[in-house]
């Protein structure tokens, strides 16, 4: 089964987010890129309902704290960052399926080195517990039994 990455990426720090993708190239990581306007918009519920999708892992790329057009816009995503992990912790998930990287805008080898340290945590990482559970529950029947009492009703 394929590694799977979300990346929440802002705008300004991503202005062109295929050339993020290109650097993924044929590396078999399932990539899905989600554009932000700023990567402060990205709250901790959806990094938290993105981990609970049977992804391995979700990171945000932003702008350095200085270079943020909203002004504290890098420094709330930190906050909340800081926020999901402390919680991913506390119900037993690796905080480590959560990254945060800061980019100058346009910087083509910032981002290189960014996709370099997502495939390094994936490795280190390996597949989500949230997918072996899953694959489980499914195996087991437990997902087709939901699936049939929500047809009945």
């Amino acid at each position: 089964m394929a590694m799977e990455v979300v990346i929440y990426a802002c705008q300004q720090a991503v202005p062109d987010p295929e050339s993020l993708r290109a650097e993924f190239g044929k590396s078999g990581v399932k990539l899905q890129l989600l554009s932000e306007p700023c990567s402060s918009k990205v709250e901790a519920f959806q990094m938290l309902r993105t981990l609970a999708a049977n992804v391995d892992l979700v990171w945000v790329i932003g702008c350095p704290e200085d270079l943020c057009r909203y002004n504290e816009g890098s420094h709330r995503l930190g906050s909340r960052v800081a926020y999901t992990r402390r919680y991913l912790g506390e119900i037993g998930l690796e905080p480590e399926r959560l990254g945060r990287s800061l980019v100058t805008p346009g910087d083509q080898g910032a981002l290189k080195v960014v996709v370099a340290e997502i495939k390094a945590q994936l490795q280190a990482l390996g597949p989500s517990p949230l997918k072996a559970s899953s694959e489980m529950a499914e195996k087991s029947g437990v997902a087709g039994s939901k699936k049939a009492k929500r047809q009945k009703g």
